[in-house]
């Protein structure tokens, strides 16, 4: 009897939406580290306001205390969300500075610059860049492109194009802007805040070096103005730490999120709302090093904060939701996950829109939940919709497009349509390779999820090819440790494993948990994988002494993390059982057995290769336990199970046209 059904650690393309990025300046503030919104005031407040501008339009809009009170009516409406309210009263703002000081005045381009910002944050980035793109011409030409001020411009408008994934143009704005903060000791602090928003996109570039090396100075450039508790040097941390999070070195990553956590939560206090984004960001590092309860703790602090603090319908709520939903998601919790994600999806869409990008990483999610519970139609449905907001707001070669090719893939090869995955992985590829070069590691990631559906499919030397190639890339970019490289080397391990080449795929199996231990990512899910795929080969060669540890150490990680009842446990314990029965440990094995068949039992939709593999083994348990009638009960209920497994593969093979 061969009981082989391997499983491979993936790839995840799910969208956890953290608090790094890019960092405006906003002038009205001189702010060099951007502040949280303010939860919208009261009717008390915004009455206040209004009655200012009321009384300042009595001096007419040639008076310059009319502009003032038009815009901070405006910030309040922005810091509400009341986007179109903001945009109206800041338009009127600007013709009155117009008329006041002229079109080409400096106060007329501060408020392009806070127009253009908020307009960043509804994800209108031509208007956004067309706003900032004035406002820096007019600096140029009343202070020269040497001036600091120049430089605020630079940085923002940089921050937009980086926004449309545009990042050697944003890359180019920011060192022109780092140039001139150079020149001037004043402005050391916004000199630290381009080093931090040029690390970042060096990153997205693929830059590690360059980006590690200024993240490195401008916490460097901080801390010494400021001293090591700053707030502003907290968030420099939570984007270093979010940079390491990206490379898979979460040793490294958690320790600087946990420390910008502490700053805060001393600074602040522990329901300020960067709070909650330090917590949302740490529990990505716990999320991958395994450490589930930690990290749904953390995300319900955050989502408890952010509720608090801006309400239940804020963005930043949002985001912790939908984080809670990546996290349900890696936990095979997919109702939960999907509940979760519909709830950020709703305030997304209320607050922004139904065509904000944020909406489409939403529905993104969304669908790979639906993959997971079988809904494959819907999933489809789902990422088209993502799909046709990404092309009308970035085109068609864009970065988010790829995306949304490789989730398309994976659902196609959920269906068993290989062509049509490896067609989209392809084109996700090409996306990728034109925009950030053939070695980035989001090429990596891609060649690894096609070389997975690629083994689905039998094509055993096309997946080998290109999970060489994709580990090549993570080697070359983040050395031979690198912890993605060791779901790389299992998955390579399972190619050699499919093929009987035994020694060969140990080896590789080894190694990735090598790189698991080395990493402390010894509670993931990934990692019980792993250990239950070489227990899978050593059965296979009937080395049982060897194989039962591993299933017996992969169990207890899955129900740490999953629970005593998750259905996901059923193939660890039949193959543990059947360990136990090969080595003669009848009365261990069986407890496994009565487990398995529970779980499966119950599932819906039925698993029948797994409910075939354990009624067999229980029917050998029983057959040596001199149980024999049992034995060909379940011997029958094993055929059962296999023609009606036959009968579903035919009716699930779609009819081809005429």
């Amino acid at each position: 009897m061969k009981l082989f059904h391997i499983a491979v650690p993936l790839s995840v393309a799910c969208w956890a939406l953290t608090a790094n990025g890019q960092l405006p300046i906003r002038e009205t503030q001189n702010l060099s580290v951007a502040q949280p919104h303010k939860q919208s005031g009261s009717a008390q407040d915004v009455n206040v306001l209004m009655g200012a501008v009321q009384q300042a339009s009595e001096f007419g809009e040639s008076d310059p205390r009319y502009e003032a009170a038009l815009r901070n009516l405006a910030g309040f409406h922005y810091r509400g969300h009341s986007y179109a309210e903001a945009e109206s009263v800041y338009k009127h703002a600007l013709v009155v500075s117009e008329k006041v000081h002229g079109a080409q005045h400096e106060e007329t381009a501060t408020l392009l610059n806070d127009l253009a910002l908020m307009l960043q944050e509804e994800a209108r980035f031509p208007e956004a860049q067309a706003f900032l793109q004035r406002a820096l011409a007019i600096r140029e030409v009343a202070f020269g492109s040497g001036n600091p001020l120049t430089a605020t411009s630079l940085n923002n408008l940089a921050s937009v194009y980086s926004s449309e994934g545009q990042y050697s143009e944003a890359e180019t704005l920011y060192k022109r802007a780092l140039a001139i903060w150079e020149k001037f000791e004043p402005e050391e602090l916004n000199l630290a805040t381009t080093l931090d928003n040029l690390a970042s996109v060096e990153q997205d570039l693929g830059k590690y070096s360059q980006a590690e090396e200024h993240f490195r100075r401008a916490l460097a450039v901080r801390q010494k103005i400021v001293g090591p508790n700053d707030t502003g040097v907290a968030m420099i941390l939570n984007n270093f730490g979010m940079y390491y999070n990206e490379q898979a070195r979460y040793t490294e990553a958690e320790p600087l999120l946990r420390r910008a956590l502490a700053i805060w939560e001393e600074s602040l206090g522990p329901e300020h709302p960067n709070v909650a984004a330090a917590l949302c960001n740490v529990s990505t590092a716990w999320r991958h090093e395994g450490k589930y309860s930690e990290a749904a703790t953390a995300l319900q602090r955050s989502l408890a904060i952010w509720e608090k603090a801006y309400g239940p319908g804020h963005p930043k709520v949002a985001s912790a939701l939908n984080n809670l939903g990546v996290l349900q998601r890696t936990l095979r919790n997919y109702p939960e996950a999907e509940s979760d994600f519909r709830r950020a999806l709703a305030i997304w869409e209320k607050t922004f829109g139904p065509e904000h990008p944020g909406v489409a990483n939403i529905l993104s999610n969304i669908a790979l939940a639906r993959q997971n519970e079988g809904q494959f139609s819907e999933a489809e449905n789902l990422l088209e919709r993502a799909m046709a907001i990404r092309q009308k707001l970035f085109g068609t070669e864009h970065l988010a497009l790829a995306v949304t090719f490789n989730d398309l893939a994976e659902v196609y090869s959920s269906e068993s349509r290989y062509k049509e995955a490896e067609l989209s992985f392809l084109r996700a590829l090409a996306i990728y390779e034109k925009n950030l070069g053939p070695e980035h590691p989001n090429v990596a990631t891609v060649l690894h999820n096609l070389a997975t559906t690629q083994l689905k499919a039998g094509r055993y030397v096309a997946a080998e090819q290109n999970l060489r190639r994709a580990l090549a890339i993570r080697e070359k970019q983040f050395g031979p440790d690198d912890p993605d490289s060791a779901p790389l080397l299992s998955i390579l391990a399972g190619v050699q494993h499919m093929q009987h080449k035994y020694a060969e795929a140990e080896l590789l199996y080894k190694r990735s948990l090598a790189i698991w231990n080395k990493a402390a990512m010894t509670k993931s899910l990934d990692f019980a994988q792993t250990l239950q795929n070489l227990g899978d080969l050593y059965l296979a060669e009937h080395k049982y002494d060897e194989a039962g540890p591993l299933f017996a150490q992969a169990l207890t990680i899955k129900e740490n993390s999953l629970g005593e009842q998750h259905p996901d446990l059923a193939h660890v314990l039949t193959l543990l059982a059947a360990a136990d029965v090969f080595r003669g440990y009848y009365v261990e094995a069986e407890p496994f057995c009565r487990r398995a068949l529970g779980m499966l039992e119950k599932s819906s939709p039925p698993d029948y290769p797994a409910l075939i593999d354990a009624a067999k083994v229980y029917a050998i348990l029983l057959s040596k336990t001199q149980r024999q009638a049992q034995a060909e009960l379940f011997e029958t209920k094993a055929m059962v199970y296999a023609a009606k497994m036959k009968n579903k593969s035919r009716n699930d093979i779609k009819p081809t046209s005429p």
